[in-house]
């Protein structure tokens, strides 16, 4: 057997052995104490409507033990001396009550427990205050600093997808796509999103992305959740990856409910550039059956279609200074382009939950959730390109060749899926309870269609003087110049290309828990356990075509005039190509060459082969992990913590490709390994002064990993005049590592409300850049010695390796309010707001870059809300706002940087009757489609163009049911 197998079951075992031996000690702890315990169990529900409650607290006023009910509205006490005990229980929106409860040795008690008065409360109601009730009593009854969106929250928020709706969470931060718009990944507290851990119940999601750790979440839709939690704080039973913080996604079972529940939402989708109205669907059906309903199965629904248009404008290359390396002498685009997309987007998500209540104190789930996005997209352009990007000997950018006008369009068609399908059981005996599962997560990134081809002309101007004082670029042509460029004549096929893409990851997991509530006057439990995961990643990348030959724009024809007018820019309507051979590319061109092949050749194509790329690769990551942690409390205080270790291990297939002058390229697969472990000590502290008031203190350590392609990269050997260059993977990475502090002081209101302030400090050290790894001198020796470089002038071996230290800091305020002791209309008022003020540094380590800001970090972030509930009445207007954020590197590694953007969005919902609801959500309600949504600029509020996004409002309007 191999040696490093057999390291990872020496690990494994002593994982499993650790825990074992902790279930032995626990298991040993005196036997009379055990059976002179009972338990005490129950639930807690809502007099007006029997909704079950979770996040309630309930606690044994004489020895202070507290519980907190599960989704369930379940709360259990494993361990309570025979005697008699008030038993307290509070909610926020409800009033808090007690009730007396009398146990004796070895009893099982049953106690539930209805809050408030049938027909008799003001503010507990169904909608969105029972959803913010939901939320803040989750909140304040958690062990660590958390914010919860609860189901009916996220259903009722203007939002299409579950990064959307996590923008109104203190200290989150929403990336957008460029072209549709969306909010794609979220940032938690100024960190990339591929530093945070994203679990979809309670299973790590997977990942679809080529090159990176990141989860897209606009393809889930909110309506397939029952909850999104952030979890800005880490305890040792969470995973050992997330600095920035975790983001756990839910789905609803049948147990969740008290009754049956059948709900139907039809809407339509509108958005004004488009200008056309698109269907959506949601639909959830749960039920409990069987004796003692101890069945549950739910199956809930989501299908929806969005067509969106809009312009794009942006630079595609580094800009070029005009002395070279020396930008303070100015800078250009090389390329600068005008576009207009077409985006139209199927989504469909599909959740079934099946529960099983084997006994009293065992029970059984599975969840499946899949989600998919289908995204077609048309772009129309017209790009400007320089006449070269060549230095003359004196270092000056070359002025004298003329530029090019090009004709470009681009038809893309991506797939994303993900899915997670996760069964868990629980077990409670006595002062145990055993959590254990299995899971399966898979995701996966298609491309079957990426056609671009463009026609090309030159022009006589050279195209690298730009009037840059307004908000659009403007290239300074002459009159011979726009006059070429909207004749189609003359126009020859310049670039083209066809790749297809497919990246792939699978996870698998299984874990086991023990939870011991020891009879003890202050250790409230004891947890342990271990977790074994594996992630598969493949990516698949393919040269499918590029066309060379003698084509024109007349012989292949042209669409429709594209007027960039409509969002306020400058330009002249431009040519564009025909849509239907754009879109059919691959039978075009090879149709020409098949037809002509002394005139036209697939550049891709080798002795009838599509060559391979280098870039494709598989990569397996095993991690082990095993930690304890314990419950204290002292009075008022309580102290969890623990330690938690993660040992990780990485093989790759990659190819070495090896370019060299006198012989044809030549791909190898080569196997690269890495391994790690990581020790983890985590610590949070919280004092509860009274029950609506709470102190909280956090140290914890967090990791993250190295990208596999880092870690196990290909080998590429190129030479170039007679000179070899090199690059290698390192297997020597290891991940980041971060210490992190959080304070905060939290105070809630009966009333449904809350004032929190926290402060959070981060350091991190052997700090990468997510997609960007500091590069450092290779073994040179090792291919100095390589036979087949034999006679060869070695130049430059490059590696990765580890980036120096960053740190993050800030302050989060949050304020939630309810009023409904107001007088008439006004008791329907409510509002709540929270703003993050951040600093960010980092020291990447790569040559040339100063400290600076982390990518997709702002300094402040803001959201300001008005909200309404009475007289069948549901509204929200909600502001969002954040600062300028740097987004990535580009030419003379300057950052590129995203300028602040705002958004308003409203919602309306009606019921007509206590079971048909109408409504209308209204998102970007100040957007016109004259102001950008992403404006990227070359530098913090440079003049200089990178890209900017212009799209208009939305508008979601329908009828909700409910049986």
């Amino acid at each position: 057997m191999p040696s490093g197998s057999v390291s990872i079951i020496r690990f494994a075992a002593r994982l499993m052995g650790g825990a074992a031996l902790s279930t032995i000690v626990l298991a040993a702890a005196p036997v009379l104490a055990q059976s002179a315990a009972s338990v005490v169990t129950g639930r807690v529900t809502q007099a007006d409507n029997g909704a079950l409650l979770s996040g309630a607290t309930v606690t044994i006023v004489e020895t202070g033990d507290s519980s907190v009910t599960d989704d369930q509205g379940r709360y259990r006490f494993g361990a309570v001396p025979a005697g008699g005990y008030t038993v307290r229980v509070d909610y926020i929106g409800l009033p808090s009550r007690t009730v007396r409860v009398d146990t004796a040795a070895g009893d099982i008690i049953t106690q539930d427990v209805e809050l408030g008065e049938a027909g008799g409360d003001v503010i507990m109601v169904m909608g969105q205050r029972a959803a913010q009730a939901k939320a803040l009593s989750e909140q304040r009854s958690a062990d660590n600093t958390r914010n919860v969106v609860s189901a009916d929250q996220a259903g009722r928020f203007p939002d299409f997808n579950a990064a959307e709706a996590l923008r109104r969470v203190p200290g989150v931060s929403v990336q957008r796509e460029v072209d549709a718009g969306e909010g794609r990944y979220i940032s938690i507290r100024g960190l990339d999103s591929g530093l945070n851990n994203t679990k979809i119940n309670g299973m790590n999601a997977a990942q679809p992305e080529k090159e990176n750790r990141r989860v897209p979440l606009d393809m889930i839709q909110t309506s397939a959740l029952a909850s999104i939690t952030v979890h800005k704080t880490l305890l040792p039973d969470q995973d050992a990856d997330g600095i920035g913080g975790a983001v756990v996604l839910e789905t609803a079972t049948a147990f969740d409910y008290r009754k049956r529940v059948i709900d139907l939402t039809v809407a339509g989708y509108y958005h004004d550039l488009a200008n056309e109205l698109q269907p959506q669907l949601q639909a959830t059906v749960a039920t409990r059956f069987g004796a003692d309903d101890r069945f549950g199965i739910l199956v809930s629904g989501a299908w929806s279609k969005r067509k969106t248009k809009g312009f794009v404008f942006y630079q595609d290359e580094d800009y070029l200074s005009y002395s070279e390396d020396d930008p303070s002498s100015g800078v250009t685009p090389l390329q600068y382009h005008l576009t207009e997309y077409e985006n139209e987007r199927e989504t469909i998500s599909a959740n079934v939950a099946l529960n099983w209540a084997a006994t009293d104190t065992t029970q059984f789930t599975f969840k499946g959730s899949f989600n998919r996005l289908f995204d077609k997209e048309l772009s129309r352009a017209l790009y400007f390109e320089g006449g070269t990007d060549e230095y003359d000997d004196d270092g000056q950018l070359i002025l004298t060749e003329p530029g090019t006008a090009n004709i470009f369009n681009q038809y893309e068609e991506t797939e994303l899926t993900q899915q997670a399908y996760v069964l868990s059981g629980k077990t409670q005996t006595g002062a145990f309870t055993f959590d254990y599962g299995i899971g399966y997560s898979t995701a996966k990134r298609e491309e079957p269609f990426d056609n671009e081809v463009a026609f090309t002309k030159e022009l006589e101007s050279n195209l690298f003087d730009y009037d840059v004082s307004g908000r659009f670029p403007v290239p300074n042509l002459s009159a011979a110049d726009r006059a070429a460029i909207a004749d189609p004549d003359g126009y020859e096929l310049g670039y083209n290309d066809i790749d297809i893409d497919t990246s792939k990851e699978q996870r698998y997991a299984a874990n086991l828990d023990i939870v011991y509530e020891p009879a003890s006057s202050w250790l409230r439990s004891i947890k342990a356990g271990v977790k074994f995961e594996r992630a598969k990643r493949t990516l698949n990348e393919g040269n499918v075509m590029e066309l060379s030959g003698p084509l024109t724009l007349d012989r292949f024809g042209t669409g429709r005039l594209v007027d960039t007018g409509v969002v306020g820019a400058p330009y002249a309507p431009y040519l564009s190509l025909d849509i239907a051979n754009v879109k059919d590319w691959r039978n075009y061109a090879q149709g020409l060459i098949d037809a002509n092949p002394d005139d036209f050749v697939n550049e891709y194509v080798e002795d009838g082969a599509i060559p391979l790329d280098e870039d494709s690769y598989t990569s397996r990551e095993d991690s082990y992990s095993g930690y304890v942690m314990g419950k204290a409390s002292w009075g008022d205080v309580e102290l969890i913590g623990g330690l938690r270790i993660d040992h990780t291990r990485v093989t790759a297939d990659v190819y070495e490709a090896i370019a060299l002058e006198d012989a044809d390229p030549v791909f190898d697969r080569v196997k690269g390994k890495a391994n790690y472990t990581s020790v983890l000590p985590r610590l949070q502290l919280n004092y509860r002064a009274s029950q609506n008031f709470v102190v909280r203190g956090a140290f914890y350590t967090s990791i993250a990993r190295p990208e596999p392609l880092y870690i196990a990269g290909a080998t590429e050997i190129e030479e170039e005049d007679g000179e070899v260059d090199v690059t290698v993977g390192n297997p020597g990475l290891k991940p980041a590592y971060a210490y992190n502090f959080d304070l905060s002081v939290e105070r809630y209101f009966g009333s449904i409300g809350l004032i929190s302030g926290g402060v959070f400090y981060k350091k991190i050290d052997r700090f990468i850049f997510s997609g960007t790894a500091p590069e450092t001198e290779g073994d040179r020796e090792r291919f100095e010695n390589d036979p087949r470089l034999a006679g060869k002038v070695i130049d430059d071996v490059i590696t990765y390796t580890n980036g120096k230290s960053a740190e993050i800091y800030g302050i989060e305020l949050n304020v939630v309010r309810q009023f409904p002791r107001l007088p008439g209309a006004l008791g329907g008022l409510g509002v709540y707001a929270n703003a993050t003020f951040q600093h960010s540094k980092a020291d990447t380590g790569i040559d040339g870059v100063a400290r600076g800001d982390f990518f997709n970090a702002p300094e402040k972030i803001v959201t300001a809300a008005l909200t309404y509930q009475k007289y069948g009445i549901e509204s929200t207007l909600a502001y969002s706002w954040r600062d300028r954020q740097a987004v990535r590197f580009s030419s003379y590694n300057t950052r590129i940087v995203e300028e602040p953007y705002g958004s308003l969005d409203g919602q309306i919902r009606y019921a007509i009757t206590p079971k048909l609801k109408a409504f209308v959500n209204a998102v970007d309600i100040l957007n016109n489609g004259k102001d950008p949504i992403v404006d990227e600029r070359y530098g913090a509020g440079s003049r200089y163009l990178e890209g900017a996004t212009y799209t208009g409002r939305t508008i979601t309007f329908g009828i909700n049911a409910s049986f």
